[in-house]
């Protein structure tokens, strides 16, 4: 008997991805309440350079509309408006003329552009910009101009309109900035840090590492970034294991993976693979040398070091049993376990020197080689069914896990004294859906 030697093969590092949604409905309500709805009077008159002409106009200002495009968010309104104009003649009486009184008024739209980013520390930043402020179209219905003196109106309600939402641009991006973004994440980075539970005394740990960012889009007045958590998953075994909680990290601005690699361990106690491998070799007979040898019954056990043993009680020719050694290996074309590297053990060789050596022979040797096989087709089925189970569920009050198991491809096994243990690869796409408000 030797001491148990294990190691744990690396796998390629995981992603799990979260769509980030930040919510633009309260910077628009600020910019709404900060951005006035109407500007000018009619009623006051406004001296111009030349001091015989003076006008006067009103707008009015429709609600800010949202649109996204990428990380930036554009505001536009549009401004209904009406101008007089008046010229105090040297030696006629004053004489005066107005746009949008009687008819349909005059419209000018209005352009807001805020680039938004996540920075390092998770916060959210904005950088306003006013963009065109312009009639609505270039049709004469959008041109205010007093016929008579030619006094251009239109020019005069557009220099009011940017300069009062210029004076704003601050306001809003601080608006922007007191969105909290870090508590909702840090919840969810918590979240990620409990063990989920398989079935009884299976855990799945994701161990979160890293987070990275990814692309954003926009769906009306809601912001969606492609976040994607790095981690090193695996299943244990045992009892619950504690929580570690560690601090939210800074967020690198680097491109998502390609889904979570799960690390999984299948164990196969050895009276179990000691029924699966008589199934295989009880009934088989040997021959050789004119002398047949058939196998009675089988027993594998561990005997640390990586090794097993197999012991084979046989009659016939002789009865008796001798024992086989070697180093189990998994197949993954066939999904079995093997043992290349089948030999005689030490005991067994010097034994079958004296009277058997034919039953010693390299050719049974290369027979139990050969059968020495069993599957372990339904304990991969059993690791992923119990895999899939519990990457679909909710981790808290809106906040759902979903993913789908894609593959399991076993990668090593290591026969310890009590139990074979085989380790797999689960390849799976994964995300969180949270719910808005969540």
């Amino acid at each position: 008997m030797m001491a148990d030697a294990d190691t744990l093969p690396s796998l390629p590092t995981s992603t799990l991805d979260i769509p980030l949604t930040y919510d633009l409905s309260p910077v628009v309500a600020a910019l709404e309440r900060a951005v006035p709805k109407k500007f000018g009077n009619i009623n006051e008159r406004k001296q111009l350079s030349n001091k015989r002409m003076r006008i006067a106009f009103e707008a009015v200002r429709d609600p800010f509309k949202v649109s996204l495009d990428g990380q930036t968010a554009h505001l536009t309104a549009i401004i209904h408006y009406q101008g007089k104009g008046w010229y105090d003649a040297p030696f006629a009486p004053e004489v005066s003329g107005s746009c949008g009184i009687d008819q349909p008024r005059p419209r000018a739209k209005i352009q807001i552009s805020t680039a938004l980013r996540i920075t390092p520390e998770w916060k959210l930043r904005g950088r306003t910009r006013i963009g065109n402020v312009t009639p609505y179209s270039s049709d004469r219905r959008d041109e205010c101009r007093v016929a008579v003196f030619n006094i251009d109106v239109t020019g005069r309600v557009i220099e009011a309109a940017r300069g009062a939402i210029d004076g704003k641009r601050s306001m809003i991006d601080g608006k922007i900035a007191a969105l909290d973004i870090r508590t909702r994440f840090e919840n969810w980075w918590h979240l990620l840090q409990r063990p989920i539970p398989l079935t009884d005394s299976v855990w799945l740990q994701i161990n979160p590492s890293a987070v990275r960012m990814g692309e954003s889009v926009g769906t009306r007045r809601t912001l969606v970034t492609a976040l994607g958590f790095s981690a090193s998953p695996r299943v244990v075994t045992g009892a619950r294991p504690p929580i570690v909680e560690t601090p939210l990290p800074r967020l690198y601005p680097a491109a998502v993976g390609d889904g979570l690699h799960i690390l999984l361990e299948g164990v196969v106690d050895y009276d179990l693979a000691t029924r699966l491998l008589s199934n295989q070799l009880k009934g088989k007979k040997v021959q050789r040398a004119g002398q047949t040898l058939e196998v009675k019954g089988v027993r594998l056990f561990g005997i640390g070091g990586g090794k097993l043993a197999l012991e084979l009680r046989f009659s016939g020719a002789v009865d008796g049993k001798i024992y086989f050694i070697g180093t189990p290996s998994y197949d993954v074309r066939t999904n079995e376990l093997f043992v290349p590297d089948l030999d005689y053990d030490v005991g067994s060789a010097n034994a079958l020197v004296s009277g058997f050596e034919w039953v010693r022979h390299a050719e049974v040797r290369e027979f139990f080689r050969r059968q020495a096989r069993w599957s372990v087709g339904n304990v991969m089925r059993t690791g992923r069914e119990q895999l899939a189970r519990g990457l679909n569920r909710d981790l808290a009050p809106g906040v759902r896990l979903s993913a789908d198991v894609k593959a399991v491809q076993g990668l090593a096994v290591n026969a310890q004294r009590r139990a074979i243990r085989l380790r797999a690869q689960a390849d799976a796409t994964a995300r969180l859906t949270v719910k808005q408000g969540s």
